[in-house]
């Protein structure tokens, strides 16, 4: 029942990841984004910041220091995992911004300096969650607001020294934590209204906009449209895409895996020039594919290797 009663809680969320996953799925197919290089390039205006929104809003910094470290090694252990096997498949596979060479600083550079493939996600959720954490733990008796300034002015320090961190990446993780810490529910922080979609379509078709403020307004407008999908979508459908939200960690550790070989499948759908039916089978083999690895590493018990009992929840 305790179970259930979570889920429910956050099945708005998990919603709307599930959404967002399809999409980072989505801009990582090749033959998509070569189709539709514009709209590949205008997806990455909302998706991942509204994702850094989300996990700024979720981090739990009530947890004792033992429960925190479970977290950092939940993420630190997948990234470097999945960077260094990334890089190394990179010298064989044609993978963007690859290795042309294997060497162990050639490998080091990609885990801490530059990083390759989807995972920079996972060096922002560490960096920024650690300093939330910290911030919040050492200086109990501030306000909350003094403790928000000091997390503030970390996250802009830490973003001028680590090459990967940005500061408007700095500032998305802010806004999710300042609206968890002032006890805004999600569904009130993004209300949710079909009517989201009109300024959104506005935004969105100007490319001139892309690289400016538009990035800290567009997922107000997605996520509220998405919430109000939530509510039209078939209960079926949605108990699935809320599985899927809950598990979005595996999914984004081997999405990568199944990107890469729907190259070699890509022959099979000549018949559709769009490209579209290939872009949906893929993003279905990707979660389908995702669920089953980590169902297989978590009967095996080597789902510990990632720093966690089970992958999936």
């Amino acid at each position: 029942d305790l179970c259930m009663s979570v889920m429910k809680k956050f099945e708005e969320i998990d919603y709307v990841r599930s959404v967002l996953m399809a999409i980072v799925i989505l801009v990582h197919i090749v033959n998509f984004g070569t189709l539709y290089p514009m709209f590949k390039q205008s997806m990455f205006t909302f998706f991942m910041p509204a994702f850094l929104i989300i996990t700024g809003y979720l981090v739990n910094i009530e947890k004792s220091v033992g429960g925190f470290l479970k977290y950092f090694l939940r993420l630190v252990l997948p990234y470097v995992i999945m960077v260094t096997s990334f890089s190394v498949l990179s010298v064989f596979l044609p993978v963007r911004d690859g290795l042309t060479s294997l060497s162990l600083e050639t490998v080091c550079e990609r885990v801490f300096v530059r990083s390759i493939g989807p995972y920079w996600f996972f060096y922002d959720m560490i960096v920024c969650g650690t300093a939330y954490y910290v911030v919040f733990r050492l200086f109990p008796s501030l306000s909350k607001v003094s403790r928000l300034s000091l997390f503030a002015f970390s996250l802009y320090l830490l973003a001028f020294f680590l090459p990967l961190l940005t500061p408007a990446d700095a500032t998305l993780f802010f806004m999710g934590a300042v609206l968890r810490q002032n006890e805004v529910s999600f569904v009130k922080a993004f209300p949710a209204s079909v009517f989201s979609l009109l300024p959104f379509l506005v935004l969105i078709f100007q490319p001139e906009l892309w690289h400016k403020w538009i990035c800290l307004v567009l997922p107000f407008f997605a996520v509220s449209f998405l919430l109000w999908c939530h509510g039209k979508t078939p209960e079926r459908f949605r108990v699935v895409m809320c599985y899927f939200g809950r598990n979005t960690l595996p999914v984004y550790i081997f999405h990568p895996i199944f990107t890469m070989m729907s190259k070699f499948y890509l022959p099979l759908f000549s018949f559709d020039r769009s490209g579209i039916v290939h872009a949906v089978v893929t993003i279905v083999v990707c979660f389908a594919g995702s669920i089953m690895i980590a169902k297989t590493l978590d009967k095996s018990g080597l789902s510990r290797v990632f720093g966690v009992v089970k992958l999936l929840r």
